[in-house]
């Protein structure tokens, strides 16, 4: 069963991507000139969220990026928000870095390094982006030739999708994306992704709090499945794999399974396997 589930194919934008860079491969250059690898088989880790559907990564440290589908809910994955996974940073490896996958472009563009994107998982205030985008501007000599490089792809990106530049990539990420994910939202999650309303709207939500190393008392989750809603249950989702819990509970992850085959998340069922 291919990891992309309902979705059967990657978006446009993502198949444009792939043409252009068999065209410039041509011309001696690369995607790779910009620490973006693109993934056309599923290469998770065990904290990539299992709704999120990979499609690049940077080539260093499993640091990946990926569409958020929201428990299958997406319709269409042109649209989805990406994600950014950076295994090694831990407690803080999660993060929506762009609104869609043409934005997620823009964002390239503007920083010429996909890894670079991977340190806004780290980054809150306003002051740690300008710090962080002024340490990009100071080229070395030895690397102009690499900065020569990643203009050019940037340029050819540029002239194929019509994207551009963000002028404040602060007030990007941690303004425009943020918000509009928690106008989304219903419940937050220890990830910071949070849980979109599925079936619910005005219910009142009781979600099950975990944290790591907690102990499990198995009867309890269970009878907080038997009565919690469907948003409830996914917010659980979210936070027994962020916490580690179901990586060593193999009771607590069949019961996940359990839940997930329940509520018609075929789809996450398959990606969980895989661990």
């Amino acid at each position: 069963m291919s990891y992309l589930g309902k979705y059967l194919k990657m978006p446009p934008t993502i198949e444009k991507l792939h043409k252009l860079e068999k065209e410039i491969e041509k011309e001696g250059h690369s995607l790779s000139n910009l620490s973006l690898y693109l993934e056309f088989d599923f290469s998770p880790y065990e904290n990539t969220p299992y709704d999120v559907i990979t499609f690049a990564s940077t080539g260093v440290d499993g640091i990946h990026f990926g569409f958020l589908t929201d428990f299958g809910t997406v319709s269409d994955l042109e649209n989805a928000f990406v994600v950014c996974i950076s295994p090694m940073d831990f407690d803080s490896h999660i993060k929506i870095v762009a609104r869609n996958i043409r934005e997620f472009l823009n964002l390239v563009c503007t920083m010429k390094d996909a890894l670079t994107i991977s340190n806004f998982n780290i980054l809150e205030e306003e002051g740690q982006y300008i710090r962080l985008l002024k340490e990009l501007k100071q080229v070395e000599p030895e690397d102009e030739e690499f900065e020569e490089d990643a203009n050019y792809v940037v340029e050819k990106i540029i002239a194929t999708f019509d994207s551009e530049r963000i002028e404040d990539v602060y007030h990007y990420v941690e303004g425009k994306v943020r918000t509009e994910r928690e106008q989304q939202t219903i419940l937050s999650t220890l990830d910071g992704l949070g849980i979109i309303p599925v079936e619910n709207i005005t219910s009142n939500f009781l979600p099950y709090k975990l944290e790591k190393d907690m102990t499990i008392d198995m009867e309890e989750v269970k009878a907080f499945f038997n009565s919690a809603t469907t948003e409830s249950k996914m917010a659980f989702f979210r936070d027994v794999q962020f916490t580690y819990l179901i990586a060593d509970e193999i009771a607590l992850k069949e019961l996940v399974i359990h839940e997930m085959i329940k509520l018609g998340l075929q789809d996450e069922v398959d990606r969980l396997y895989v661990f």
